[in-house]
């Protein structure tokens, strides 16, 4: 054996393991989903503001920005002459764990921490406001990109301390 041979090992190993991080199915498979949410989203929807309120019908317009292992969001949703309010939803995909991280903007208590995992077309996350809404500060957002051009965000929460978990707002926005 030659002195040249531990150096090529070496750069082979390297290059499996190169290829290894940049060519892996289940990394390409997250890149192709997050590249859903580019572009310009517009539709509409229910929320509900309050346990006791009715939904209001909101119109939503959004732009998506992904990057790599990320997804913003950014947009304004507006209820007639009632509200407008700025929304937004920024994650970060962590591939060692398969987990996403981020920030949901838009409800007027603040920021909240979303923390959830991909299930084919669907992001399920957790929702941590920053203080209680509907008597506590845990609710549940579902993203769901079906890849033909349609998103929809529902959010589920208990309206009533410690009551049922029901589906408080659905927004179902196309691309532009």
């Amino acid at each position: 054996m030659t002195t040249a041979a531990p150096h090529l090992i070496a750069a082979v190993s390297l290059s499996c393991i190169v290829t290894a991080l940049t060519c892996n199915p289940l990394r390409a498979a997250e890149i192709d989903f997050l590249e859903r949410f580019r572009g310009t989203w517009s539709g509409s929807g229910k929320v509900q503001r309050e346990g006791a309120s009715q939904p209001r019908q909101v119109t939503c317009s959004v732009t998506g920005s992904p990057a790599e292992n990320r997804i913003s969001a950014q947009g304004t949703c507006r209820a007639a002459l009632i509200f407008s309010r700025p929304i937004g939803v920024d994650l970060v995909y962590d591939p060692r764990s398969g987990t996403y991280r981020g920030t949901y903007t838009g409800s007027r208590i603040g920021p909240a921490q979303l923390t959830g995992t991909r299930s084919g077309d669907a992001v399920n996350l957790r929702i941590e406001w920053p203080r209680p809404v509907n008597g506590d500060t845990q609710a549940a957002m579902v993203i769901r990109n079906d890849g033909q051009g349609m998103l929809r965000i529902t959010v589920a929460d208990n309206l009533t301390p410690g009551g049922p978990t029901q589906q408080t707002s659905e927004l179902v926005l196309a691309r532009r």
